[in-house]
């Protein structure tokens, strides 16, 4: 059974559909944001501090700066930002306590005021720590590190400052290549290709020098060959992107644009393969950035911790990711979130009684945890364990009646329990829900297959390859279902669509389908 892609409140919720031999249970791989140019965000099941006026943040980054400028910098300096600690975790108010605490001791230390800084970014307050990196860059003019994280700071809030202060850090440190792959990005944010291509280009000069980090050449390289694809250069475009899934591997959406050059180029095969791989991977791509990996770590929250835990997990390193989730949960042993979040990890490690031990835990903080519900009922269900996992899902259901997730998931255990009409009545309920999702077509249609009510199936079926026509077990259950009518002219056709992409169905069954009826011509 496959997760489920609808929009959802927790990261990695599950969702039941007829489990075919290449499917697994997979954990939400959605990686956190900032580690990619991208400003770090917190998860969405976590609340932070209270909103503040991020244009503040350039409005004290330039007064703090004017300030330095006229009085030549000498012991009065302005006291360090002091942002509202109410409502805050009590680790997370004492970090950054203990650093402004640290600032108002001596005022003339850059590296306090950089600490400060940290302290304030790794907990989303992105304009005060504007304000403590541009006092610390004030101290030390030449400290390539602080301009860039005040680069890291602004971005958001004001991207021409940001702008402004990474080309500051390039020329202080032409070597430090996230630089450049954050000014490419913020000038394609602005729409200003050429510029960003400039950036990527340069980032990549300097690396095949130093011929290190090879997250930040896959990720200049992935980008630079974007950029040209969509200007139509795929000569140039298609080596840099072969160049960036080479070193990462793990990137879906390196290999979502390795796809759609390989069809612009006419290579189906490869186009095909590299759908496959897009979409069983994350879309993220992660950058070797030290300045920021040490703002993360400065991270007392939940929220910091978590982030952590998923760009171990989004880097391969699921045991990293596990004992952060660990920690989390010793210092918050209530919080229902973290023992799902763990359940997660552990699925995703393939340790399933481990995960659903996890699952039972966040279910007994909070019984009505859907996620945790719906997560354990598909592992349930495919350790056979039927009746325990259709319980479940039904709980899900009384606490929120149409979910789809739920109501997907019960379609597979009644599948699974040879009950085709309950099958076919809650897959339908979770059409009704995602009228769009091509899985839920599918479902119902290996069940109308089974049913023998051929020509609902293949309507349902014709469904799914038509939303998803890259998915060469959508397009065999469609061939097979016509075969099974008679239809083998139409089979054939469906196989020789099916090539035109790149995919070719098994040997086998075009074995069984040539006996049946010589293969017509391709056209």
């Amino acid at each position: 059974m496959a997760r489920s892609r609808q929009p959802r409140k927790r990261r990695g919720e599950k969702t039941g559909r007829i489990p075919r031999k290449t499917d697994e249970p997979r954990g939400s791989s959605r990686r956190p944001p900032g580690l990619d140019g991208t400003s770090p965000k917190p998860a969405a099941e976590w609340r932070g501090g209270p909103s503040r006026s991020l244009w503040l943040g350039a409005a004290a980054a330039v007064l703090i700066a004017a300030f330095f400028i006229l009085r030549g910098g000498g012991p009065d300096l302005p006291d360090p930002p002091d942002p509202d600690l109410s409502g805050m975790e009590p680790e997370v108010a004492e970090v950054i306590r203990r650093a402004r605490t640290e600032v108002l001791d001596d005022r003339e230390s850059p590296d306090r005021w950089a600490a400060l800084g940290a302290a304030l970014l790794a907990h989303e307050l992105h304009s005060e720590a504007a304000a403590a990196y541009t006092a610390a860059g004030a101290l030390a003019a030449d400290d390539y590190r602080f301009p860039y994280l005040r680069a890291r700071s602004l971005w958001r809030p004001n991207p021409e400052l940001a702008e402004a202060a990474a080309l500051e850090a390039i020329g202080l440190n032409p070597s430090y290549i996230p630089a450049y792959l954050l000014a490419g990005q913020i000038a394609e944010d602005r729409a200003d290709p050429e510029t960003a291509k400039d950036h990527y280009r340069t980032a990549l000069e300097r690396l095949g020098r130093t011929r290190s980090a090879p997250a930040n050449t896959a990720a200049a390289s992935f980008r630079l060959g974007r950029l040209l694809a969509g200007d139509g250069n795929l000569e140039e475009a298609l080596p840099l992107l072969e160049q960036a899934e080479g070193l990462a591997p793990e990137s879906g959406a390196i290999a979502a644009a390795l796809a759609r050059v390989y069809r612009r180029t006419g290579d189906g095969g490869k186009a095909q393969a590299a759908a496959e791989r897009a979409r069983s991977l994350d879309h993220d791509l992660m950058i070797r950035d030290p300045l920021i990996d040490a703002v993360n770590n400065v991270a007392a929250s939940v929220i910091g911790k978590e982030r952590r835990a998923f760009a171990a997990e989004g880097a391969g390193r699921p045991e990293v990711a596990e004992r952060l989730l660990r920690e989390m949960i010793r210092s918050r042993p209530d919080a229902a979130d973290l023992y799902y979040n763990l359940g997660n990890n552990l699925s995703r490690q393939g340790r399933n009684e481990e995960a659903l031990a996890a699952w039972a835990t966040a279910l007994e903080k909070n019984p009505d945890h859907v996620a945790a519900l719906i997560n354990s009922s598909i592992v349930l269900a495919q350790s056979g364990s039927l009746g325990e996992a259709e319980r479940r899902c039904l709980h899900a259901l009384e606490i929120q009646p149409n979910h789809p997730g739920a109501l997907s998931s019960l379609g597979s255990i009644a599948a699974l329990g040879g009950r085709r009409a309950d099958a076919l009545r809650w897959f339908r309920r979770a059409l009704e829900q995602e009228p769009e999702r091509a899985g839920t077509h599918d479902s119902i249609a290996q069940v109308l297959a089974a049913n023998r009510q051929f020509a609902d199936a293949i309507r349902h079926f014709r469904i799914a390859v038509g939303k998803e026509p890259f998915r060469g077990d959508y397009r065999l259950g469609l061939a097979a279902t016509l075969a099974s009518t008679g239809d083998f002219e139409g089979a054939w056709a469906v196989a020789h669509d099916g090539r035109r992409l790149g995919i070719e169905l098994p040997a086998n069954f075009l074995g069984m389908l040539r006996q049946a009826m010589p293969e017509p011509a391709f056209r």
